[in-house]
């Protein structure tokens, strides 16, 4: 039987983020520590559950002064899409692609997958903010290019030769490359790799995640001008506005 007890927020050393995707890795030994020291009316037991962070950035300046978790100030939690106890990253929230008659079962599957590399290209319109859907896009068709090739044992196609689109690839690319089972982008606070165990995707998985985000692009392009996807797919990952 699970039963629902105490819930608390605290500032710790139980984790750190990755610097190249939307994955936040906690060390649930050192969340348990925490746990342990309970105070006599503290209804908590042996398992816990990580739900999110609290963004102390969206409280209104005029209430930084008041309790966080009133009435009037409630806590900003950013809730995770996934928790996992086998040591997987718990990843913050995301909206995705424009859903088709299959695509709610697409998405589901490969949320993560999505997630970690639409954050790629918001990395680049936040650092850019005059970036553009065409650029996202480019580096996207660039990415399908080159995993299409390899699948089929081709020579890749360069990169584009736009510098925007060409940082968008590149981190994307690296990601792409994490979820594929080729690389560990995690580092500690040391600067040292951390692996983080994941099921690696296929090539054709990730030509399809791929395929699906330019899918996206297009339509919110259609929809929402020259930038309209790059406001679109922004809001999802709480990093401020562009600068």
């Amino acid at each position: 039987m699970i039963k629902v007890t105490d819930s608390f927020f605290m500032g710790n050393d139980a984790g750190w983020f990755c610097a190249r995707c939307p994955t936040l890795v906690i060390n649930p030994e050192e969340v348990q520590e925490f746990l342990s020291f309970s105070l006599p009316h503290w209804d908590v037991g042996t398992e816990f559950a990580v739900a999110g962070i609290v963004n102390v950035d969206a409280v209104p300046e005029e209430k930084r002064s008041l309790p966080l978790g009133g009435d009037d100030n409630p806590v900003p939690l950013v809730r995770f899409t996934s928790v996992s106890h086998q040591r997987e990253p718990a990843q913050a929230p995301l909206r995705h692609v424009a859903p088709t008659s299959e695509g709610d079962t697409f998405e589901k599957q490969y949320e993560d997958v999505l997630q970690n590399i639409e954050f790629s290209i918001v990395r680049v319109y936040y650092a850019h903010p005059e970036m553009t859907d065409w650029q996202a896009l480019a580096a996207v068709e660039a990415l399908l290019r080159a995993y299409q090739a390899e699948a089929k044992g081709r020579q890749a196609a360069p990169p584009p030769p736009d510098p925007l689109a060409q940082e968008v690839y590149t981190l994307a690319r690296v990601t792409c490359e994490w979820r594929l089972g080729r690389g560990a982008p995690f580092e500690n606070e040391q600067g040292e790799p951390v692996e983080v165990s994941l099921k690696p995707v296929t090539l054709d998985e990730m030509v399809a995640c791929l395929k699906r985000i330019r899918k996206s692009i297009n339509r919110w392009s259609r929809e929402g001008g020259r930038r309209g996807y790059l406001a679109f797919v922004s809001q999802f990952f709480p990093m401020g506005e562009p600068e």
